[in-house]
């Protein structure tokens, strides 16, 4: 009895005949006389370079084992999206797929073979993952602001493209406000996004930290925090209103940084601008921003 070639999926399998699955083991779809575009191949999983700009950071390894033993029982089920490198393939989305396949210990899986521009990258490996639900908060916050960083898009161009709204995407992007520390916690599930959120209430990254303790330590639900920040917070005094000329431009300065941006005046014509960033890889982009203004 021929041994059963391990790889592909039942559904994939029924597509392929199994003359070109034996013939041409790396590539299935193209003929020679077929115009260029997406291919679909067979690759060895552990040659696939992965995407430099993928988002997603941390990987659960009890999902993945999981996801290893359904490929087992199953086949990979969906091809994973590849790109021509130089020496070989580059994966642009699929990694917790190929990870999986690894551990199953299989030959093949099944790869769709694209033209995608390096700015691209991190888009449709981001896309994917949102629309697996795939990233923890932080992973996508730090997506959308790589996203917001290279395509030099609004939040409102950026919650377009993801399909998401736009206070979702600006709630997502304030975590990367918080101290580094907190946003471990956030990350590894230790607390909530609506604990996060309540958080940036707090003035001070010392008092959100303190409070991030609290949270772990006594099981703090979200609606206790909310109150915490509030007392915290103590009396704020009645808001002044706005020159809406001041709030035009930092608005506009704030859209060019990708960055909270507020002008302080003390007299008509003097005052001063604060550019805020929340750790020094934000803080080395930001300089490099404003050193290219001619």
């Amino acid at each position: 009895m021929a041994k059963k070639k391990k790889g592909l999926g039942r559904g994939l399998g029924a597509l392929i005949s199994s003359t070109a699955a034996t013939d041409h083991p790396d590539e299935l779809a193209m003929q020679p006389d077929e115009p260029a575009g997406p291919r679909l191949l067979l690759l060895n999983p552990r040659d696939l370079r992965p995407n430099p700009k993928q988002p997603r950071m941390t990987f659960d390894e009890e999902a993945l084992e999981e996801l290893s033993e359904s490929i087992k029982r199953d086949g990979v089920q969906e091809p994973v999206i590849v790109r021509q490198a130089d020496d070989g393939y580059e994966l642009v989305s699929g990694e917790r797929r190929v990870r999986a396949a690894v551990m199953a210990d299989l030959e093949t899986i099944p790869a769709v073979c694209r033209e995608v521009s390096d700015a691209d990258m991190l888009k449709l490996g981001l896309i994917e993952n949102i629309q697996r639900e795939d990233l923890n908060p932080i992973e996508l916050a730090r997506g959308y602001r790589q996203l917001i960083d290279e395509f030099e898009w609004t939040q409102e161009e950026l919650a377009d493209q993801v399909g998401k709204k736009r206070a979702t995407v600006t709630n997502t992007l304030r975590l990367l406000n918080l101290p580094e520390v907190v946003q471990a916690r956030v990350a590894d599930g230790s607390i909530a996004m609506g604990h996060a959120r309540a958080l940036l209430a707090l003035d001070s990254p010392q008092e959100q930290i303190a409070a991030c303790r609290k949270i772990v330590s006594q099981g703090l639900s979200v609606r206790q925090v909310e109150k915490l920040a509030s007392r915290e917070g103590a009396s704020p005094k009645p808001a002044v209103p706005k020159d809406p000329n001041i709030t035009a431009i930092e608005d506009e300065l704030r859209r060019k940084l990708g960055t909270k941006v507020a002008l302080r005046t003390s007299e008509k014509t003097r005052g001063k601008i604060e550019i805020e960033y929340f750790n020094l890889d934000e803080l080395d982009r930001l300089l490099g921003l404003i050193r290219s203004i001619r």
